[in-house]
């Protein structure tokens, strides 16, 4: 009568090992899992190619923010407009010269206008406003020199790289623009890649959570715990990482519109409005903050982005890879190969499962939670206050050079 309990207890476990015989990696969890990945991967890739601008129709987020913010939507090629010399002057100088011809006209209406009624007055007016004028031209020709020396150094020092964001296809006339844009998609990307890794680990972790482990051996001799105040801490460090990396992929999207801006409305917008500005006396430092600042933002702000492309590089070599990581430990750790009547042994056998699991899923936390640190602190909150303080200094040096007095920096209260 002894051996009958531990008989049936022996069947019980043999049925257990058989339905494990069954349990495989590719079973819904695991599917899951990896098609995600999968698709995580393939549309971000598309993203930081700019796929969307050539490929049709958008079939994700990530496509119709490639098709809203690619080269081919962001206006012509920063350097080279697809014309030759030809498109150059037809899109970058033709909004500028339209105006400095409009302005001109005035000036000789003036002029004319002083020599029929013999104003002394009007004909000295017209003619400082030529010499304003002359100033004007030679600004725009300044700022041409700003942006066509800093490109060729540039398209010299990247022309013998292979590098995915200097030489590709999102980046046509392989430009600081191009490439400042396609390392802003670069950073989406990576932190969509690692703000989906630390979801779906959040996922796991709530599961373990939420559940009541039951130790023994029959229901009169077994008690049951919950893990919730135990991991507790960890879930409130993964809800705060979760929010802030959130928040920092909206801040590089900013980023990237306002590249975009940048480069749309640089010749078609700023500079032909600041040479308006400039024509008349009562707007002339308006029009002089405006041409300072123009030149900031395209020369000197893409420069910041690349070298914030430099510095990533090499700090990322301390990152790891959260999607092989993830991975890696789910499917060793057996929970995405295990049907539930794996997860009821390892129930059952908490107090020898849970030390084993909890102590990966500690490490994995903080190996995350650290590369999620640096995507939120380094490069969504110091690089960038960086860039802006280089490019309003910029402004403001260049703005002194003009003998114009601007606060720039009244700016950063604001930011």
């Amino acid at each position: 009568m002894n051996h009958i309990p531990n008989t049936k207890i022996l069947a019980f476990f043999l049925l257990i090992a058989l339905s494990l015989s069954y349990a495989a990696e590719d079973n819904s969890l695991s599917s899951y899992f990896n098609s995600t990945v999968d698709t995580i991967n393939s549309q971000g890739q598309d993203f930081v190619d700019a796929a969307g601008a050539a490929g049709g129709a958008p079939s994700s987020l990530f496509g119709a923010l490639a098709t809203s913010l690619g080269p081919g939507s962001c206006g012509n090629n920063w350097i080279n407009a697809g014309g030759g010399v030809g498109g150059i002057i037809g899109f970058w100088f033709a909004p500028s010269i339209l105006v400095a011809i409009i302005v001109l006209f005035g000036i000789a209406i003036i002029y004319m206008w002083g020599q029929v009624f013999n104003s002394p007055q009007m004909i000295a007016l017209a003619k400082d406003e030529l010499f304003q004028t002359g100033l004007t031209v030679f600004r725009v020709v300044f700022l041409i020199a700003m942006l066509l020396g800093p490109e060729l150094w540039y398209s010299v020092r990247s022309s013998s790289t292979n590098d995915p964001i200097y030489n590709s296809a999102a980046n046509p006339d392989h430009s600081m623009m191009g490439a400042a844009m396609g390392f802003s998609r670069l950073m989406v990307k990576d932190m969509a890649n690692h703000y989906s890794m630390l979801l779906m680990y959040n996922m796991v972790i709530h599961t373990l959570y939420s559940s009541t482990m039951w130790v023994g051996v029959t229901w009169r001799a077994m008690y049951s715990f919950n893990l919730g105040p135990v991991l507790k801490p960890l879930i409130d460090i993964l809800g705060s990482a979760l929010q802030y990396l959130s928040l920092g992929i909206s801040e590089w999207l900013l980023h990237l519109i306002t590249l975009c801006m940048i480069k749309s409305w640089t010749w078609t917008l700023f500079i032909p409005l600041a040479i308006l500005l400039r024509a008349l006396p009562y707007t002339r430092n308006a029009g002089e903050a405006l041409f300072a600042l123009v030149y900031a933002l395209a020369v000197f702000y893409p420069f910041m982005f690349v070298f914030d492309y430099e510095v990533h590089k090499l700090m990322s070599y301390n990152l790891i890879d959260s999607q092989k990581a993830l991975s890696g430990f789910l499917h060793h750790s057996g929970i995405l190969g295990m049907f539930g009547s794996a997860l009821i042994v390892m129930f059952l056998m908490a107090g020898v499962f849970m030390p084993f699991f909890l102590g990966g899923a500690l490490t994995m936390a903080f190996e995350l939670i650290k590369s999620a640190v640096y995507y939120i602190v380094i490069m969504s909150v110091f690089l960038p206050f960086l860039n802006i303080f280089v490019t309003l200094t910029a402004a403001k040096e260049i703005a002194n050079f003009f003998r114009v007095d601007v606060n720039f920096m009244s700016f950063l209260k604001i930011i």
